[in-house]
């Protein structure tokens, strides 16, 4: 059978077409990837997409080209992994073929459409949804089973085992700069500034940096140059032997649940100005005078929508599983704040088991895989 996958940002693709593609092949079927035009991408999608062993790769491209070569798309199935609806439509109505989306929350042009989500209170938010586990775990199972160089041959040298150091010495610390480079860019010198802070709180603490395994050598060098030991390995190996971390509101606050770390999900208001927003609100918060106002204006009512929380288990649990600051937040609170919760044993035992408990089971790509009707038209 013939799958067309679709996606978008760099965690859709690392965290959900993974482990799908791979059960896809596994079963024997023809798998071409689509990478879609989006302001979250980090630019390397194609390279890292060409890890993934599929059948054809397209894009990312945008305009009539793409348009045209989607109603050119000869497939059985249509799977929507992240991305504007409209373009599995678009294919999945020119090839006579169903499709099925994997989504967090309600999105625009799902009708018609099967729709998958990973837990029961997602499911609940979008009408006729049906919950079949994080493709995250997933995801982060495949990283467990197999060591960082495999697959990607850019990745540093070490051996498995060594993305900490052994005997362990004092807490493990994990920074997560996120997958958007202008981010990264911002990132880097407040969470320099944060690790000296927390150096002088807790001197045995050892913080690595973790990046996905196709950001570029250079980057990591200036990582290292500031202190923040940069580590480029797939996250499961890293997060598994972690005691806490600091990260940023996005998917990898999932890849941590499933891991059972404690983390704490900072927002810094003066990183608000590099949140990418899609569509023509993207392109007017490009615009020199008002764009400042709009960006942070789409971050409040995000904020506002959740009622003022960042944590994505937070959202799901309405209650904090996982610690947050946001605003006006400094990288001498926010070590001051790591520094607390660590000192709090009871607390990080409790927060590990909350977590874990929300993780669920393993097996989400095999149950979005099983979901494909059969070619015969059953389901």
């Amino acid at each position: 059978m013939r799958v067309s996958l679709l996606t978008n940002g760099p965690g859709e693709l690392w965290g959900w077409v993974r482990p799908v593609a791979m059960e896809l092949r596994r079963r024997g079927h023809s798998v071409s990837l689509w990478l879609l035009p989006c302001p979250f991408a980090s630019g390397h999608e194609r390279e890292a997409a060409s890890l993934l062993g599929i059948d054809k790769l397209e894009g990312p491209s945008g305009g009539p080209g793409l348009w045209r070569a989607m109603a050119d798309e000869r497939t059985d199935c249509v799977i929507q992994l992240g991305g504007d609806m409209m373009f599995g439509a678009r294919i999945a109505r020119s090839a006579r073929a169903p499709l099925l989306c994997y989504t967090y929350g309600p999105k625009k042009g799902l009708k018609g459409a099967r729709v998958f989500t990973a837990f029961p209170s997602q499911a609940r938010a979008i009408p006729g949804a049906r919950a079949i586990g994080a493709l995250v775990k997933d995801a982060l199972l495949l990283d467990a089973a197999q060591p960082p160089e495999r697959g990607c041959p850019t990745l540093p040298q070490e051996a498995p085992g060594r993305e900490w150091t052994h005997p362990k010495e004092g807490f493990r610390v994990l920074f997560l700069p996120g997958s958007r480079p202008a981010i990264r860019r911002a990132a880097l010198p407040w969470l320099a500034a944060a690790r000296a802070a927390l150096r002088v709180r807790l001197p045995e603490a050892e913080v690595r940096t973790l990046f996905a395994p196709f950001v570029p050598e250079a980057e990591l060098r200036e990582w290292d140059d500031a202190g923040l030991r940069p580590v480029r390995a797939p996250a499961g190996l890293v997060m598994r032997d972690a005691d806490f971390a600091l990260t940023q509101p996005g998917t990898n606050n999932f890849e941590l649940m499933h891991c059972g770390v404690p983390s704490l999900v900072v927002a810094p208001e003066s990183f608000l100005d590099l949140i990418p927003i899609a569509g023509l609100r993207g392109v007017l918060a490009s615009l020199p005078l008002v764009g400042r106002g709009l960006r942070r204006g789409a971050a409040r009512r995000i904020l506002n929508r959740w009622n003022g929380v960042i944590a994505l288990p937070n959202r799901l649990t309405d209650r904090r599983v996982m610690d947050e600051l946001y605003g006006d937040v400094s990288p001498e609170q926010t070590a001051s704040r790591i520094a607390e919760d660590l000192s709090d044993a009871g607390g990080l035992a409790r927060a590990r088991e909350e977590l874990l408990a929300l993780s669920g089971k393993g097996g989400a790509a095999a149950r979005l895989c099983d979901a494909i009707p059969a070619e015969d038209g059953a389901a």
